[in-house]
């Protein structure tokens, strides 16, 4: 029974966080005993609603070298066979301890599709070239490393996004007080400028103007939340936007909506993106990263970073040709079925595993 340890920075609410979540929550843990050894506390984690308190072990310790201590002594008291990170400086303590453990070092740190010419992103990837192992959640985030190995473990979504709605309607009446028959556009991702909200309220902003009738939800929540709201303000469209915030039942905001949109600087293989699409929605979405992976012609739209005119064109045709749209998003549905469902995610993370020990 080979026992693994995952390490993160928390279990805040995010992409990493959630995927991590999903695979010790699916967990055989009496063929692959694991824990999740994490840093940092956050209001708003998945520990409780995952069931994962048991298998979780907390880092006291703040500084940098005492974390490394700390660290260490989880190493000899546990014993792992493998250990798995999720993160960049994780990924460091890791290849600094490594020397004096027997484990199989994996370094899943590569989320996004893209590099910047940062010094942070840089870093990465010399971390990432010095790890044994590596694993990736999109192709394009090992192309962006210039990796030339690395297995990929795509995101594997939950059944309760699958489940459909006995009536979409009452319950959207239900959960947001809209009454009208208009489509409903949503968004869920932290509101931080990575996100690249602005876009989205410029397409919207246009569209109103040439008298199209919609409401936009948006699910998250963060630093440029007054920002957003500003701007919100400014364009005129107040009573067509509606800022939910951070939310637990995701996944019925999603059934009670017609089209997603994502606006990112860059993603690997966007959970969120897969979350919609496992609800039946056509995509929108920006070009970067690994969102080409997920997103076709036959489930959507791509358009370039930060082109409002490309949002504003894809956003009008989905409007005006309903059941086209609504063929689009039968698309979605069914590339989830077939290739990002738990058991398939789980059935490679097994498989990494095993071929790594």
């Amino acid at each position: 029974m080979p026992k693994i340890i995952h390490i993160i920075s928390s279990l805040s609410r995010g992409g990493r966080e959630r995927q991590l979540a999903t695979i010790c929550s699916n967990t055989n843990f009496e063929k692959y005993p694991s824990k999740i050894v994490y840093f940092n506390e956050s209001e708003f984690t998945y520990i409780d609603e995952y069931g994962l308190k048991t298998y979780t072990i907390k880092i006291q310790s703040k500084s940098f070298w005492k974390r490394l201590i700390e660290l260490n002594q989880v190493f000899k008291s546990e014993q792992p066979d493998i250990v798995f990170t999720w993160a960049n400086l994780e990924s460091l303590f890791v290849l600094l301890l490594s020397p004096f453990h027997r484990f199989s070092f994996i370094n899943g740190s590569v989320r996004h599709g893209i590099r910047s010419k940062k010094f942070s992103h840089y870093f990465r990837t010399l971390i990432l070239h010095l790890s044994p192992n590596i694993v990736s959640n999109s192709k394009s985030g090992l192309k962006a490393n210039n990796l030339r190995r690395g297995q990929v473990l795509y995101n594997g979504i939950e059944e309760k996004f699958l489940t459909p709605l006995e009536d979409k309607f009452e319950v959207r009446r239900n959960l947001t007080g809209i009454f009208e028959n208009v489509p409903l556009l949503i968004s869920v991702a932290n509101l931080v400028s990575y996100k690249d909200y602005f876009t989205v309220l410029k397409a919207l902003k246009r569209l109103k103007e040439d008298g199209y009738n919609f409401y936009y939800l948006i699910l998250g929540n963060g630093s440029m939340r007054s920002e957003i709201e500003k701007t919100i303000q400014k364009y005129n469209l107040k009573d067509k936007i509606r800022i939910v915030g951070n939310m637990e039942n995701v996944s019925d905001y999603l059934k009670i909506s017609d089209i997603f949109i994502h606006s990112s600087k860059g993603e690997g293989c966007s959970n969120a993106i897969l979350e919609a699409m496992a609800a039946g929605l056509p995509i929108i979405a920006s070009n970067t990263g690994g969102t080409s992976e997920i997103v076709t012609k036959d489930n959507g739209f791509l358009f370039e970073y930060q082109n409002v005119n490309e949002l504003q064109k894809q956003l009008a045709w989905c409007m005006e040709n309903k059941e086209k749209c609504k063929k689009l998003g039968e698309h979605s549905l069914n590339a989830i079925k077939k290739h990002f469902t738990i058991s398939r995610m789980m059935e490679n993370y097994y498989k990494i595993i095993n071929e790594i020990l």
